[in-house]
């Protein structure tokens, strides 16, 4: 493998993973390819050997593990300010819409100059219309350098305005489970209320996750909190699913009635609990994996909002013996 294509892959697999693009991580990820029987790259290969996607907090526990030091966070606290990336879209969006005007001006008058120099040329031959000819022909030549630079900016701002758009997206992404996160979640929530859309609220909840945790660890905790939010996004037919935080997650089904977010959700906890899951690195059972959930109503005229009545309603099948789903009427 050349150096150009050993680049690639791991460039390749940081996107794919979600982890950005540090110092410390690339240096794990080129233990992965470069020396692929090196304990940071056997560690990789068996935190990602289900398929599953590496986390931050997986790469950093591998990375202190076999001493690859951390470097600084590329973003502090972990994070990116909305009101800092929204100032710093709309300053984007006002420069490409000025290298653009300069760039169509600036075409628009080298073409100009380019045919009154013609016309010169054409009229007759006296040294002044001559001389005047070579500064029109030196000025078209300038023109058309400075629309060249102006097109090269505006690709350049057009590649910014992509990365933000995908920094934008990150900050409303949880990192280790690659859903949307709470503020995405809040941000689609308003906008279905504004509209009137008609909708259904769900939260669902992890059954017994703080012993998971505290039997088998973080890492095992993580790849549970993978799985229930593959299951509920492949089994929920394309409706939001978010992260609210912890061992949490909300559904908001678009168009449908409470009774019907229900026998969906129904349907996503059975294969769930139908599974038989091990652990990894000692292929002990992890016993089955369960959630419950409340879902209500979004539209209804009540004294508290949805995600409230849905809570209650996740609370009263958790305390009738989990793994169960229960719902209001419409």
């Amino acid at each position: 493998m050349d150096s150009a294509q050993l680049y690639r892959k791991i460039g390749d697999f940081l996107a794919e993973h979600g982890l950005w693009p540090t110092p410390d991580n690339y240096a794990l990820i080129h233990a992965l390819f470069a020396n692929t029987a090196s304990p940071a790259a056997e560690a990789v290969k068996a935190a990602t050997a289900d398929g599953l996607r590496l986390s931050q907090r997986d790469a950093d526990r591998i990375k202190s593990e076999v001493g690859i030091e951390p470097s600084a966070p590329p973003r502090p606290g972990g994070g990116v300010d909305p009101a800092v990336l929204a100032a710093a879209t709309q300053r984007v969006e006002e420069f490409v819409a000025i290298v653009e005007a300069q760039r169509a001006d600036a075409q628009s008058y080298g073409a100009d100059l380019a045919a009154g120099a013609d016309r010169l040329e054409a009229a007759g031959d006296p040294g002044s219309i001559g001389a005047l000819v070579a500064v029109t022909r030196a000025m078209v030549e300038r023109t058309r350098k400075a629309e060249a630079q102006l097109t090269a900016a505006r690709d350049e701002t057009q590649k910014l305005r992509v990365k933000l758009a995908e920094v934008g997206e990150e900050a409303r992404s949880d990192p280790l489970t690659r859903l949307p996160n709470r503020r995405a979640f809040e941000e689609q929530l308003k906008v279905f209320e504004d509209k009137g859309t008609k909708l259904s609220l769900a939260i669902c909840d992890i059954d017994h996750f703080k012993r998971i945790n505290d039997r088998y660890g973080h890492p095992v905790g993580d790849r549970v909190l993978r799985v229930v939010a593959d299951t509920l996004r492949d089994n929920c037919g394309g409706h939001m699913v978010a992260r609210l935080g912890g061992e949490e997650f909300v559904v908001l089904f678009e168009g449908l009635p409470p009774t019907e977010g229900a026998r969906i959700l129904d349907e996503a906890r059975e294969l769930l609990a139908a599974r038989h899951f091990k652990v990894r690195e000692t292929d002990a059972p992890l016993g089955k994996i369960t959630f419950s959930a409340g879902i209500a109503c979004a539209r209804r005229k009540a004294d508290q909002p949805a995600i409230a009545r849905a809570d209650a309603l996740l609370y009263e099948a958790k305390n009738a013996g989990r793994n169960q789903v229960r719902f209001e009427a419409a």
